[in-house]
């Protein structure tokens, strides 16, 4: 139906005695809000993350309505780019909602809506497969009370060509919600709305290709009880761990620590989060130190600088690298622990595994013996585990989290006042020290380099897995500019017919995250 058109309630369909829809569309686009308006009762809390598909039903109008809410994707982010958890579980919701009649694509009128969310709207969506447009209806949110009686085809024709091309992919159906008014209106007509699209396919409802469904059901139960097994691993390794330093004797009267990361996923909030300090975010290319006291010891945190998401350690400069091997020499005798802090909201990629390798390699190849991998963005993962997360990553990111000895642990920055989930990070730092004989000591050259410039001191495995990237050295007249467009120049050297590739999206995506 066009927005602005008065529904022709006579039209030749059938009421249904049932209706069961399923609530799809980025974070932070209202979704609750849509969903709570259509069931005329707050049953979804605005604001809280959904990470895990939920059903709701109840009766409306004399009719059993069914609404399950699916997780969101951040609106910039590729398909590739979101984390497989929240692609099993966008699926999943077709088993709490089998043939639904309709999806409700919810996208919010108070934000841009460019070509780069369009692309993300549409990988996102089309894990359905592409019939999904022609069961799907739009449902744009806006809240505005100087426009409580705004004409929907000018709220359309402002929010521009891209949401225009949306509509379009769904037959023109779209339903506008000022949703603080005339409430039982709006939702009657999505009603009848629902059952016209229902009489447009004769009766018909959604149906998925079952292989499809079933793949990714059993992807998603082998994960939950791998997941399940590695929690319990880890619990029991703990338990068996403060036992022993139950036993001996008092702790280290001091903690020294280094962070380690990529740009932007979070070193700095981590930091904030163990001192409970507030210190701002810096894109500082120094090393920084801080100290502190949790629980009565003192603690010593040197955050490094960090480097470019994806890009190699050639690719990193000469400064940044020296400022990241002096990290170990700022704490002397030596840090107990090293810190690789990751965000846990987005895919991990082989691309990103090999960088982090070659960075976390500069302070020596023995490091990941002092290393525990920290999760940042806690808060974004609601009630599903960082277990499940590690689990449905698959290979890239569980060869990385055994490497450092299954030590990892997940911190919500937002929560500054629980003391708990920093006193276990010190226990884990505190107990893999103990296990340690030694300190991290410095490096002469962690990465040898011959005159080309390019590691001849690497591994024959880590040759094999830079050639699998088919990455040719950096130009070094770019080698002082920004690592992605020096990429981005010898890849478009390479064929200059060939499209970026997804890990260089993920880059801009991981910038436009943080902006």
């Amino acid at each position: 139906m066009e927005a602005g058109e008065d529904s022709d309630y006579h039209d030749n369909y059938t009421a249904l005695p049932e209706i069961k829809a399923i609530i799809i569309g980025s974070k932070a686009e209202y979704k609750c809000t849509a969903a709570n308006t259509i069931l005329s009762h707050t049953d979804w809390k605005v604001g809280k993350e959904i990470v895990k598909s939920e059903m709701k039903q109840t009766t409306i109008q004399n009719r059993s309505v069914t609404l399950v809410m699916t997780p969101g994707w951040w609106r910039s982010f590729t398909l590739a780019e979101s984390t497989k958890y929240i692609q099993m579980e966008i699926v999943h919701s077709l088993k709490h909602c089998p043939d639904p009649h309709a999806f409700l694509l919810v996208i919010s009128l108070h934000k841009p809506f460019t070509d780069m969310h369009l692309k993300s709207l549409v990988e996102h969506m089309e894990i359905f497969g592409e019939q999904i447009w022609n069961h799907t209806i739009v449902l744009l949110m806006y809240d505005n009370t100087e426009q409580r009686n705004a004409d929907s085809k000018q709220l359309i024709e402002r929010a521009g060509k891209e949401l225009d091309i949306v509509i379009k992919k769904c037959g023109n159906r779209v339903h506008v919600f000022n949703y603080t008014d005339s409430r039982g209106i709006n939702v009657e007509k999505l009603f009848h709305e629902i059952e016209r699209l229902v009489a447009e396919h004769q009766g018909q409802c959604f149906k998925i290709d079952s292989k499809l469904l079933e793949d990714m059901e059993e992807k998603r139960s082998t994960m939950e009880k791998q997941a399940k097994e590695r929690e319990n691993e880890v619990k029991t390794k703990m338990q068996s761990l403060k036992k022993c330093l139950t036993e001996r004797s008092c702790g280290f009267p001091e903690l020294r620590i280094v962070l380690m990361g990529g740009r932007f996923v979070g070193k700095t909030s981590v930091m904030n989060t163990i001192l409970k300090i507030k210190q701002e975010f810096s894109n500082s290319k120094k090393c920084v130190m801080r100290e502190g006291e949790v629980d009565k010891r003192k603690v010593i945190l040197i955050d490094t600088p960090g480097w470019w998401p994806y890009a190699s350690v050639k690719e990193t400069s000469e400064s940044v690298k020296q400022e990241i091997m002096s990290s170990v020499t700022m704490c002397s005798p030596g840090p107990h622990a090293v810190l690789l802090v990751l965000q846990s909201d987005v895919a991990f990629s082989e691309a990103q595994r090999r960088s982090v390798k070659e960075h976390m390699e500069l302070l020596g190849q023995n490091v990941w013996k002092y290393c525990i991998v920290v999760f940042t963005r806690g808060d974004w993962r609601g009630t599903s585990t960082i277990e499940e997360h590690i689990e449905s990553e698959g290979e890239t990111l569980q060869m990385l989290i055994n490497k450092c000895g299954n030590r990892y642990h997940i911190i919500n920055n937002m929560q500054w006042d629980d003391g708990i989930q920093v006193r276990e990070l010190m226990e884990k730092v505190e107990m893999m020290a103990r296990g340690n004989t030694d300190l991290l000591t410095p490096v002469e050259a962690a990465m040898e380099e011959t005159d080309s410039g390019w590691g001849s001191n690497w591994s024959d495995q880590d040759k094999l897995e830079r050639g699998s990237l088919k990455l040719d050295p950096p130009n070094r007249q770019m080698e002082s500019g920004d690592p992605f467009l020096t990429r981005v120049h010898s890849t478009k050297a390479a064929n200059s017919s060939r499209e970026p590739s997804s890990d260089y999206g993920a880059l801009h995506a991981v910038l436009r995250l943080a902006l």
